[in-house]
């Protein structure tokens, strides 16, 4: 426990550990908590002998500028976002006389990467369909049915034999699995966690493909086990891709090579989810079934990441209006 005193002798990295065990663990989510955790090993390797007591802006700068040295600015930032509340704390508790995040400076060295597409069009979606059809690794497989199900990553992964159901085409997504954190060969029910909110617990309709993406993948996987990471265990590239562990840096990877392979833009396996909903909402689906097809909570979520594929419909449809009016 931080022990309440002026003028503490101890390593910024130490305190920092100290500080987000004590304050954030059983707190926040446990993606978050690793942000922690990365965040204070970072400090670790970049300020290792830094002392919390003799602390400065100029010491908190050099160590945004060092992060920065490797990093784009957005991450910057997020790394600062996470160093001011325990430094603050250390202000308020006497331990440092200033305030040494007072007027701190984003700085970044790295040039920011092209943003990958957000959504493929469906001219795009069918060259890329082709490429799925045609793969053997089961990669395909996965990406087809993300696209055509607009699941989330980890509520795929989620998926077990027991939440499918072959009779009325349908899957029941009522969990993700905790993908960062569990070795992908030894998936056990522990290693599932809840949906991101209540609203993403659903039932949806799936068509005869991704249907068939999955049944592809069923043989040998036990009613509460993962079917995709029983899949990617009997990969023979996962060893050398991403170990002992699921990554989605690795599913990306994949994603671009494929898309590269169709001639058409990148996107990440997110965008695939995006590309479901936008292909839903550009051949009329209700907004209010799309929102709830993705698991949002209300159609605000939904009409706010979609707003500009809502407004080229609204266009459609007053020169449909305004073609009804003058037919009068």
């Amino acid at each position: 426990m931080v022990q309440v005193g002026k003028k503490r002798a101890i390593k910024f990295w130490k305190y920092y550990k100290e500080w987000y065990e004590t304050y954030k663990y059983g707190d926040v989510r446990d993606v978050t908590y690793q942000r922690y955790i990365l965040t204070g090993k970072q400090i670790k390797k970049l300020a290792p002998d830094l002392m919390l007591d003799k602390i400065t802006r100029a010491d908190i700068q050099k160590l945004i500028n060092a992060y920065g040295q490797t990093h784009e600015k957005v991450t910057v930032r997020n790394f600062y976002r996470l160093l001011e509340a325990p430094i603050r704390d250390a202000v308020y508790e006497g331990w440092i006389s200033r305030d040494p995040c007072y007027k701190i400076r984003i700085t970044s060295q790295v040039k920011k990467k092209k943003k990958l597409k957000k959504w493929l069009e469906m001219d795009e979606v069918h060259k890329l369909e082709q490429v799925f059809n045609a793969d053997q690794s089961g990669y395909g497989d996965f990406f087809d049915f993300t696209l055509r199900t607009g699941l989330r990553f980890a509520e795929v992964l989620g998926l077990t034999p027991a939440d499918v159901d072959m009779n009325n085409m349908s899957i029941y997504v009522n969990k993700t699995l905790n993908y960062k954190k569990i070795d992908y060969s030894q998936v056990k029910p522990g290693d599932f966690m809840p949906t991101k909110n209540k609203y993403s617990v659903r039932q949806i309709l799936i068509d005869f493909k991704a249907l068939t993406d999955l049944q592809r993948h069923l043989d040998g996987v036990k009613e509460d086990e993962s079917i995709w990471s029983h899949w990617y265990a009997s990969d023979s590239r996962t060893n050398t891709r991403g170990g002992n562990h699921i990554y989605n840096s690795v599913f990306n990877k994949e994603l671009k090579e494929m898309c590269e392979q169709a001639g058409v833009s990148p996107i990440s396996v997110h965008g695939l989810r995006h590309t479901h909903a936008s292909l839903l909402i550009a051949n009329r689906v209700s907004i209010q079934s799309v929102a709830k097809r993705l698991g949002h909570g209300n159609t605000e979520t939904t009409q706010r990441v979609y707003i500009h594929l809502l407004d080229k419909l609204a266009n459609e449809d007053n020169n449909k209006i305004m073609s009804v009016m003058t037919g009068i």
